[in-house]
């Protein structure tokens, strides 16, 4: 019953409007510039630099400012790693392991820093989208990068504008370290969940490995078993209805002020839902994802759709796998 409460539970809104806001101002502004100047193939850069607006919400400046510009740096090294890792040989296997690397690296920093939200998740989806993309060339790479730093940058500053007003309250505190145990343990998760992951994700034919993976670290993030079970849990379900509202927006193959519009809208949605109910928020982040994904990439829209559920499916299970075999009581 514990875990069916914690299926079903939604949060009080906790002021959720405001960091709601943060992103949307994140996301939003980078977008119609970059749609201002025709430069519709960065669009998917400008979303990831903007992820790091989601660091920090429960923070004030100047932690908040100090853990954003933190993961926004990371996020653009994860993009640049991504944009490195399609030029390597051996698919899909190098990819794997770069990714599962980024991964573990993400974990331990995440864990000295205490970032929220917890785990690697973003920073791996920034680097599995470029490294399982068609390799770029220099300049294009450079307009990447510079696309995703500029955007994390934005992001820091949004995040840090509301210490302008009297009222608001400063940090008094340094951020919390959790403990190296802690960080060692989360590390083995998140390896032995790729590891089963990965090789089940070739061998059934997902076309989109990184999505494997995301999948298999988003329960890995939660605190202790039953709160992983209802992660992992959600995760499929609201994939899969997420999947209902992507499908017409992938089929009228919305112009780009259109696809900016609805990043706006479902960047700004998921983060009013991301605290209150896992699965939820998953209804918005899931089409998020592939209706930017699909400007950068397109494809077909039943293969993306089937390729979502059954890499998210394999992921999750693995990580499940994880979690019953190293149960975790509740702090």
């Amino acid at each position: 019953m514990t875990l069916v409460r914690e299926l079903v539970r939604v949060a009080p809104h906790a002021g959720a409007h405001r960091p709601a806001l943060r992103c949307a101002v994140s996301v939003g502004v980078p977008m119609l510039v970059l749609l201002g100047l025709g430069r519709v193939d960065l669009l998917g850069a400008a979303a990831f630099g903007a992820f790091t607006a989601i660091y920090g919400r429960d923070l004030t400046v100047p932690a908040r400012s100090a853990v954003q510009a933190l993961t926004g740096t990371l996020l653009t090294a994860s993009v640049g790693i991504g944009l490195v890792a399609a030029h390597l040989p051996g698919a899909p296997w190098l990819e794997l392991a770069v990714l599962v690397a980024l991964a573990c690296a993400a974990t331990v920093i995440g864990g000295m820093v205490d970032w929220k939200p917890g785990g690697p998740l973003f920073f791996v989806f920034a680097a599995g989208a470029f490294a399982g993309a068609p390799a770029q060339s220099a300049g294009a790479a450079a307009a990447i990068l510079a696309t995703t730093a500029g955007t994390a940058a934005f992001s820091v500053l949004v995040g840090s504008a509301g210490a302008v007003f009297p009222t608001h309250v400063r940090a008094r505190r340094p951020l919390v370290v959790r403990a190296a145990r802690a960080t060692r343990e989360d590390l083995l998760d998140v390896l032995l969940a790729c590891a089963l992951a990965a090789p089940v994700a070739v061998l059934v034919g997902v076309e989109h490995l990184y999505w494997v993976l995301i999948g298999a670290v988003v329960p890995l993030a939660a605190a202790h078993t039953t709160h992983r079970l209802a992660r992992g849990v959600h995760r499929v379900a609201g994939t899969a209805v997420g999947l209902l509202v992507a499908w017409p927006l992938l089929a009228a193959d919305l112009p780009p002020w259109a696809v900016v519009l609805a990043a706006v809208l479902l960047q700004t949605a998921a983060e009013l839902l991301i605290l209150r109910n896992y699965g939820l928020a998953l209804v918005c982040v899931t089409p998020l994802a592939l209706v930017v994904g699909a400007i950068m990439h397109p494809a077909p829209t039943g293969d993306l759709l089937a390729d979502r559920i059954l890499a998210t499916v394999v992921g999750v299970a693995a990580a499940l796998v994880v979690v019953v075999a190293r149960r975790r009581s509740p702090s």
